[in-house]
């Protein structure tokens, strides 16, 4: 995952309250104090993340964040400090097996820069007594309060399609090995059902850019196939019918041969009896039991495919003939009927369908799942029918499509990234922007988009030009910014910046207009 990303989740983070106040009683370490004095030995603070945090991935392969907090102390009962402080925390990257989120988790913290809003003119020890205090309650803040920060979507679902419910129909996610590749780019390595093997330092970027990169290797596609097929509910058996209508062929010819020769021996050459054929029509069906299917991923986003389909197969064809009688040769039409005749009533059971050669091609379907689509498929089908060429042809026609449109998905992997952060109603949007395969792996890349954030967002502004005005979310005049004209912000040093002016109502301090 790159850094922009992570950095646009803490962002996502701050703005829906994943960082909470924190407050606390800090009491001062001072032996043998009266007892009318030790009220006055506690200090109270509130410490808050004033903005946004940002990381950082660092060349030795650690984690940086920037904070920005807003720390309060009250002393003596009722006497206020308001703090501004900058520091630095090193984090250790994990792999939460659970969320299925990259997690970061604190180790370490230290203040570089305090700014104390001193309207009481304190003295040097005093300020160091109350940096200690700082010192302490962050050190709190970031090991006991918060602990961990997701920074990241959900990256796997365990949820694959068409599988009934229980936790044992669900994928199982193990490992989750992380590393900082480069000063872009961190990896999670993560095993599924079980699988134990796999090496974390072979792992090399490539997202190219892009905010996310998934690969997954071939023997993990092996093992996501199986699961599925074994527990699915998806059907494994099909019957379909159809019915086709033929334009007349020529082999009926025969029909006309054998009615003139019977008619004429009835008759002795009195009767003459004409044929027309006027409809002649197939109805066909068959039932298709599937296997499941071996697969073998080759370069240019291919797979080649093997296996076999169990099938029933009937056809009866049908021909609408109008007989006319006439005697001495045609100079007196006696009748006149029209009939239908079955030709063929044909049945074949458990024929073996063998793939003799089947292709397809691997894609991020609209779940983001890795699919098999089939773009072509060679089947052996072993009819036992007397039948003329045409008639055999398209029903192995018809067949062969009946096998391509209800064969099974062929799903390769769970979902790359979930639709929703959980807990909240804000949408993820994953949009792919490369797919790889080659022999052993698919390599997936993909931008993310966020949505949903006006639910949270505690400032709007109004891009109307003749407005452009930034109001806190409670406020009168943001209840009437027309939907089309919201901009929804996190941050109001970040409304400023775009250029919005402070409602003169809710924001007075920040309105120069």
């Amino acid at each position: 995952m790159n850094e922009s990303l992570l950095n646009r989740f803490l962002n996502l983070g701050h703005c829906i309250g994943k960082f909470p106040v924190f407050t606390g009683v800090y009491t001062l370490p001072i032996d043998d104090v009266p007892e009318s004095l030790e009220e006055f030995m506690d200090i109270g603070y509130e410490v808050s993340v004033a903005a946004p945090p940002t990381i950082d991935f660092t060349t030795d392969h650690r984690v940086k964040m920037s904070i920005r907090g807003q720390s309060k102390f009250t002393v003596l009962g009722n006497i206020t400090f308001e703090l501004e402080v900058e520091f630095t925390v090193i984090f250790r990257p994990v792999f939460d097996q659970i969320t299925r989120q990259l997690v970061l988790d604190a180790v370490d913290a230290e203040i570089d820069d305090v700014e104390l809003n001193d309207t009481y003119h304190l003295p040097v020890n005093v300020i160091n007594r109350l940096n200690e205090v700082l010192a302490t309650a962050m050190e709190e803040y970031l090991t006991e309060d918060i602990a961990s920060i997701e920074v990241s979507p959900v990256l796997l679902s365990v949820e694959l399609p068409y599988m009934p419910p229980g936790d044992a129909n669900k994928l199982t996610v193990g490992l989750g090995n992380v590393k900082v590749l480069n000063s872009q780019v961190m990896a999670a390595a993560v095993n599924l059902l079980g699988y134990t093997g796999g090496n974390v330092n072979q792992i090399a970027d490539f997202t190219g850019g892009s905010h996310v990169g998934v690969g997954v290797n071939e023997s993990a596609m092996h093992r996501v196939y199986d699961f599925w097929w074994y527990r699915t509910i998806h059907p494994k058996s099909v019957t379909q019918t159809g019915s086709h209508e033929f334009d007349p062929p020529d082999f009926v010819d025969w029909i006309d041969e054998l009615v003139d020769w019977v008619a004429a021996v009835l008759t002795l050459g009195l009767v003459d009896v004409d044929i027309d054929i006027d409809r002649v029509w197939a109805e066909y069906g068959a039932t298709l039991r599937f296997s499941k299917f071996d697969f073998d991923l080759k370069p240019g986003n291919k797979v080649e495919l093997s296996g076999s389909v169990s099938a029933d197969i009937w056809l009866k064809v049908y021909v609408q003939i109008t007989e006319t009688t006439s005697l001495f040769w045609g100079a007196w039409d006696v009748s006149e009927e029209t009939s239908t005749v079955t030709l063929f009533d044909l049945r074949a059971n458990g024929l073996t369908l063998n793939i003799d050669n089947a292709e397809g091609r691997v894609y991020l379907d609209a779940s983001r799942r890795l699919t098999v689509e089939v773009t072509d498929l060679d089947l052996t089908i072993p009819l036992p029918w007397d039948v003329p060429e045409f008639l055999l042809d398209y029903v192995v026609d018809w067949v062969v499509d009946q096998v391509v449109d209800n064969l099974p998905p062929i799903v390769l992997s769970p979902a790359i990234i979930e639709q929703t952060l959980p807990d909240t109603t804000i949408t993820v949007t994953a949009t792919a922007t490369n797919l790889v395969i080659d022999e052993t792996e698919a390599l997936v890349t993909a931008n993310i988009e966020t949505s949903g954030i006006g639910s949270y967002a505690p400032y709007i502004a109004n891009k109307n030009p003749l407005s452009t005005e930034v109001h806190k979310r409670d406020c009168e005049w943001a209840h009437r910014i027309s939907q089309r004209n919201r901009v929804y912000y996190c941050s109001l040093e970040k409304a400023v910046e775009d250029g919005y002016d402070g409602c003169a109502y809710c924001l007075p301090a920040h309105h120069h207009r």
